[in-house]
């Protein structure tokens, strides 16, 4: 660098740090150079001349950097970046610490795989990441407990915002801030403004709703809808898109659906888990000095919480007595006739109104401005399909309309290879297990699993005919029960309480893996109601 004169092109040159977005040492060596020269002479300059203009290169880069001396799986690039925030701080220059240790505040940073792991197919996943999009998400490390899943997990996200499809890339990112809006979900708000920057997006959509083509506002009332109350949702709302001014193609509208849906139920993960802002977020460092509370526990973290959380009413012990019974007593559905298995349906849903009581007295609070702006009808939220006002709708039952039969082909028509994709992260989760409740191992806990998932089908108003709903009272204990339908519901509302009190003799992991049953569970809930409605318009 040249007496520093090229400092503004440089800067230019590394801010987005995407340099670093490859396999070759060699290159990443390259680069790490000229950032650390590029750090050095905007050091040097500040020292002479003040900030002198690169305050924003500070506050935008040093915070980057902070997370890839963490978060990054490559050694090489960890190490380095580490030096080099301490060469600033040589300099008496001010720079940025981690607040959170880990990706959660529920599950301690030493439960969660390191971007150092052993494990070669977790490590693999954890580089693949890193080079698509230039770091590893806190949702990613969090995932990377359950590997099979994240490989699915990637594929399809992958699919959605950078494979083919007919609508633009900025227009993904956006519709998914949109989705994420809805549950005042802040942590995926920012990941996707800075993706929708990284793809050349218009700065100014990110004023807001009013500054976006109409085409993009007409999908807040169906956004709205599949978020809270999926039931609501009607041919005719399909119809409006697809038909006049700034109409929207079938296979467009398919596309945005399916953003939509995996950005809801996302929320429902980030909540579930305690995921924490990125490290290079608001929120997630600090230019503050440790206090001297703080340097005790140096950063917050999950490790001095319980792992027990507070006294369950279900110990393993019971729950694996409880398996054995129902599945001893599987005949009893071919004696079971559907009218009474409705019947057991309606008795367990009208039964759930009350759980969660307490989280929907709470007023909600108005959503910040950086969420608000792409917000309309902010108040709407959940209401419990057993409470339901209009007289027209009806349960939605699978022997109708259901993923295998319908959705699937009717998707994958519409958008190839996302069914596939979208099947396989279903299959995955469902069938996901490592035979062990806590503690015990060699445990068959599918009729657990099962229950779950058709817990969660059941708030939002799906039966499924071939299912014995008594299991769900016998198998899920109320704080069970109150967690994952908060999870599903209200997800902003979750609290570390609620992840805490829940089966407290089940490990971080497993706990997980519930959250990964509510996110696939709900997803398929709303893409059901979607794609049944798509259908309807069109016969």
């Amino acid at each position: 660098m040249n007496d520093e004169e090229d400092l503004p092109s440089e800067i230019d040159t590394i801010k987005d740090l995407c340099g670093l977005q490859t396999r070759d040492v060699t290159s990443r060596l390259e680069f790490l150079e000229l950032l650390g020269k590029t750090l050095k002479a905007w050091t040097n300059r500040r020292q002479e001349n003040g900030e002198n203009g690169f305050g924003n290169f500070s506050s935008s880069v040093l915070p980057c950097i902070l997370r890839l001396s963490f978060r990054c799986p490559f050694s090489d690039i960890r190490e380095r970046c580490t030096d080099l925030l301490l060469a600033v701080k040589e300099k008496d220059i001010k720079v940025p610490r981690a607040i959170y240790k880990g990706p959660s505040k529920f599950i301690p940073s030493k439960k969660v795989p390191s971007m150092d792991t052993d494990d070669e197919q977790v490590l693999s996943l954890l580089v693949e990441s890193f080079l698509l999009s230039g770091r590893v998400t806190n949702v990613t490390s969090l995932l990377s407990l359950h590997p099979q899943y994240l490989e699915c997990f990637l594929k399809a996200e992958f699919s959605m915002f950078k494979g083919e499809g007919p609508l633009p890339f900025i227009w993904r990112c956006y519709i998914a801030i949109m989705g994420a809006s809805r549950h005042r979900c802040c942590y995926l708000v920012r990941l996707y403004e800075i993706e929708f920057l990284k793809q050349q997006g218009n700065e100014e959509w990110l004023h807001g709703l009013n500054h976006v083509p109409a085409k993009l506002r007409a999908l807040c009332e169906i956004n709205k809808i599949l978020a809270h109350q999926p039931w609501l949702l009607k041919a005719s709302h399909i119809e409006n898109l697809l038909k006049g001014q700034d109409n929207w193609s079938l296979s467009e509208l398919v596309q945005a659906i399916v953003i939509l849906v995996h950005t809801h139920s996302l929320c429902s993960f980030i909540y579930g888990c305690g995921i924490t802002p990125e490290i290079d977020f608001d929120r997630g460092h600090t230019y503050k000095p440790l206090s001297l509370s703080e340097s005790n526990k140096a950063m917050i973290e999950g490790d001095n919480l319980p792992v027990n959380g507070v006294d369950n009413q279900c110990s393993m012990k019971d729950l694996m007595e409880k398996m054995k019974e129902v599945e001893a007593k599987q005949d009893t559905l071919l004696e079971t006739t559907q009218e009474e298995l409705f019947q057991q349906f309606e008795k367990v849903e009208s039964g759930e109104v009350s759980t969660c009581k307490d989280k929907v007295s709470v007023v909600s609070e108005a959503p910040q401005p950086g969420i608000a702006r792409y917000l309309t009808d902010a108040s709407f939220g959940y209401r419990d399909f057993a409470n339901r006002i209009e007289d027209d709708i009806s349960t939605f039952r699978v022997q109708d309309y259901s993923w295998e039969e319908h959705g699937f082909s009717l998707i994958n028509r519409l958008y190839p290879d996302m069914g596939q994709m979208l099947d396989d992260k279903f299959s995955c989760t469902f069938n996901l297990t490592y035979n062990t409740l806590g503690k015990v191992e060699n445990v068959d806990t599918s009729t657990f699993r099962t229950a779950t998932w058709n817990y969660i089908h059941l708030v939002f108003g799906i039966y499924h005919d071939d299912y014995l709903y008594t299991e769900v009272n016998k198998l899920l204990e109320r704080p069970f029960k109150q967690y994952i339908k908060v999870v599903a519901c209200y997800p902003e509302k979750v609290t570390i309480d609620d992840y805490m009190g829940f089966m407290p003799d089940l490990d971080h992991s497993e706990k997980v893996h519930i959250n990964l049953l509510l996110l696939e569970s709900r997803l398929q809930a709303e893409l059901l109601y979607a794609l049944r409605a798509i259908m309807k318009y069109m016969t």
